[in-house]
């Protein structure tokens, strides 16, 4: 990616272009939400991904993947959902006014609706991060 995909100008560009579909999206049911962290590390474009924990139960230890998850009852919205996981798994808190948009919800091998949340967390030292070891690897930092 080149250094200046994360400008102001391609962050407003973006938000127009997933504006329908935020819309559309935001307020529909989904099982699980995940978080489109784009990010720069050292400079370098980026995007930030979790290695799931070995010790979670079912389907998805060991994953690489966005931060997300289920949805939980007191999530207001898929973008909270997003947003809360991120936290929770990665002790990463990312402002909703930084999120660009929705992308078009993606489905796992058993069918669950995912939906995808782009936003900009910026600059980021990934020894910053304080990983949920019940559900992400510390491993690779």
């Amino acid at each position: 990616m080149p250094p200046h995909c994360l400008s102001a100008e391609d962050e407003q560009r973006c938000r127009r272009l997933l504006a329908g579909a935020t819309a559309r999206l935001r307020a529909r049911p989904a099982a699980a939400a995940v978080l489109v962290p784009l990010c720069s590390v050292r400079g370098i474009p980026a995007l930030l991904y979790t290695l799931r924990s070995s010790r979670l139960a079912g389907r998805h230890k060991g994953d690489v993947s966005f931060p997300g998850g289920k949805w939980d009852p007191t999530d207001q919205d898929v973008v909270h959902t997003a947003l809360r996981e991120t936290r929770e798994e990665l002790g990463l808190t990312v402002p909703e006014e930084h999120v660009w948009g929705i992308l078009q919800p993606v489905y796992d091998q058993q069918k669950t609706t995912v939906v995808p949340v782009l936003a900009s967390v910026g600059p980021l030292d990934p020894q910053s991060l304080r990983p949920n070891p019940e559900e992400v690897s510390g491993e690779g930092r």
